[in-house]
């Protein structure tokens, strides 16, 4: 009787524990994606992205380019042949850059938002964290995380409970 109690306890422990437990560590599905500048174009010309996504330019041309965002955002400054910069996009929304010394190169990178982002209870700006890797440094804009109790970490809660009622209920049948 009381290893079947024990029993009943600890499966319940495990199913209210594993949801929490994945939930924690479930890495972010962030990607990478790459333009590349040659022929006096990027390409690709319009990238279509999830937030949290990083897009990496790089500079196949003889000649140095930029990729400058339109609104301000983001600029790679001159990027020389084989030089690369990157930028990760913390917003949904539509982002138009050029190349600063040839104004008819242009591109777009259109942020689509995370399936499973939580909702922010003040909205977000539009904006973007750029990691260059050349150029000059931007401001950290990146939206932080909001600290609360998440769906998993209830449902394990509510599994404990249901687990230890079912032990509780065994118990008092045996008797």
């Amino acid at each position: 009787m009381i290893v079947s109690v024990v029993r009943i306890t600890l499966v319940a422990l495990v199913v209210a524990v594993l949801p929490m437990t994945l939930a924690a560590t479930t890495p972010a599905r962030a990607a990478t994606h790459a333009v590349e500048i040659a022929d006096f174009a990027f390409a690709p010309a319009t990238l279509t992205i999830t937030v949290g996504d990083t897009v990496t330019w790089t500079n196949e041309d003889a000649v140095a380019h930029t990729a400058t965002s339109t609104t301000g955002v983001f600029d790679s400054g001159d990027l020389e042949q084989g030089e690369s910069y990157s930028v990760t996009f913390t917003a949904p929304g539509t982002y138009d850059y050029l190349c600063t010394p040839h104004p008819s190169m242009t591109g777009r990178v259109v942020v689509a938002a995370a399936a499973a982002t939580p909702v922010p209870s003040t909205p977000a700006p539009a904006s973007a964290t750029p990691a260059p890797t050349s150029g000059a440094p931007l401001p950290d804009v990146a939206m932080e995380r909001e600290a609360g109790i998440n769906l998993a970490q209830i449902l394990g809660v509510a599994f404990l409970v249901l687990g230890a009622g079912i032990a509780a209920v065994r118990v008092r049948q045996r008797r």
